[in-house]
């Protein structure tokens, strides 16, 4: 088996190419590409399904969402009129990314390319089964590509539309080239979806840990187009002042958006403390002295109070211990926000915040949640969260929540990031 999966990783890795290819036209690439592009077909018993797209990357061997495949209790890809059972092999569900295994498929692979040599404003085509209808083709425009805080490429942003049924299918440049895999659209956002880099591709058995780590790409691959701006050097890790006689009243935090890039400003001004708690915002967040959120009548940070847990995420109350539970409903936004979570403490380290050194608790949390106006049938998506908490300041400096789930008008994706950069005085 282990023979198995490195030469399978090994091809992989060579499949994968970096530079220029010529173009073909919309008709040839379809030709070429259509037969390894299957419908996913998830059914999670009682009733209940799903279904996505999934791109062939070996014999047998497919990748698709993870939030396509969520809650199975079985899998079937088809093509046309070929149908075969599937069996999950490898998920990252951090990338949203997993790879099937399907016996029967004998489809060719389709050929990889790095998602970093695309250019905005380029051409692509997407073929998938939006809302069931199989092998549709559209094609659009690189609208912009989309880096995290380290400069790494996290999304593809394209013009050409997505729709329920399209998660997990191909995104190709006019070479015929894979380059990425189709994951969301926003549902507020005209023409604003998204692809994941099918660079990703060659690492999932590692990350998942299940294979070994493949080779990188050709090191003497043509530059890559529009990289990510050099970031600059961000303040050293902000943390609070040094003791002085008035308490600090002001938390400003930064809350970012990892699709879009956006980034603002939060701000928590304490009005006034009564006792052992802290009145913010006019009366909008109440917390007490160990961090416990006592009551929240606004959100103004996105994901962190959406779909905070009763009492907040993290409290001097819970930081030490291992693990717990949630299921609750939390305020959400327009939409009913139904969370269940399991959280597990990661150990400690330190972060500095205005030149002072804090110890930091980090506790994870993994679970599912469903959001759409209590829609029941509409399908939860994999949630997953970061908080650091410091104990000496009853604060999370740091938060960060990844999900993404639902259909249609219903869907959802989160990424979002929230980190404290100022403690002061006024």
């Amino acid at each position: 088996m282990k023979l198995q999966v490195r030469a399978l990783s090994a091809a992989l890795a060579a499949l994968v190419l970096a530079g220029p290819a010529a173009a073909i036209s919309p008709e040839e690439l379809y030709d070429r590409v259509s037969p390894s592009i299957w419908l996913v077909e998830n059914d999670m018993g009682g009733g209940k399904g799903a279904i996505g797209s999934a791109v062939v990357i070996a014999p047998g061997v497919l990748v698709t969402n993870c939030h396509v495949v969520e809650k199975a209790a079985s899998l079937r890809v088809a093509h046309e009129e070929r149908r075969f059972p599937a069996q999950l092999q490898y998920q990252d569900p951090v990338r949203d990314l997993c790879q099937l295994q399907a016996s029967g498929v004998d489809a060719p692979a389709v050929r990889i390319a790095a998602a970093s040599h695309l250019r905005v404003g380029a051409k692509v085509y997407a073929l998938g089964n939006p809302k069931g209808l199989e092998l549709t083709l559209s094609d659009g425009l690189v609208s912009a590509l989309r880096h995290g805080r380290a400069g790494e490429l996290e999304y593809v942003q394209i013009s050409v539309p997505i729709s329920p049924g399209s998660s997990g299918g191909g995104l190709f440049d006019q070479a015929g080239r894979l380059v990425g895999i189709t994951t969301a659209g926003m549902k507020d956002g005209q023409n604003l979806n998204f692809a994941l880099p099918a660079e990703w591709i060659v690492d999932l058995p590692a990350r998942a840990g299940g294979g070994p780590a493949v080779a990188r790409l050709d090191a003497e691959a043509p530059a890559r187009a529009a990289p990510a701006p050099a970031a600059v050097a961000p303040p050293a890790e902000p943390a609070p002042p040094a003791a002085v006689a008035t308490l600090p009243n002001v938390f400003e935090y930064r809350l970012r958006d990892g699709l879009t890039g956006q980034a603002r400003t939060v701000v928590y001004h304490v009005d006034k403390r009564v006792g052992d708690t802290m009145v913010m915002n006019g009366g909008a967040r109440v917390e007490d002295a160990s961090g416990r959120v006592v009551s929240l009548k606004q959100a103004i940070a996105g994901e962190f109070e959406q779909a905070m847990p009763p009492g907040g995420w993290v409290s001097r109350e819970n930081a030490g211990l291992a693990g717990w539970s949630s299921k609750y409903d939390a305020l959400g936004d327009s939409r009913r926000f139904g969370m269940e979570l399991k959280a597990r403490a990661m150990g400690d380290s330190t972060m500095r915040l205005n030149g002072r050194e804090l110890r930091i608790v980090r506790v994870a949390f993994d679970g599912f949640t469903t959001r759409g106006g209590g829609a029941t049938n509409n399908p939860p998506g994999r949630y997953q969260a970061v908080a650091w908490f410091a104990p000496e300041l009853g604060r999370v400096v740091r938060f960060e929540a990844k999900s993404r789930g639902g259909l249609g008008l219903t869907a959802f994706v989160v990424n979002e990031s929230l980190e404290l950069v100022d403690i002061r005085t006024e």
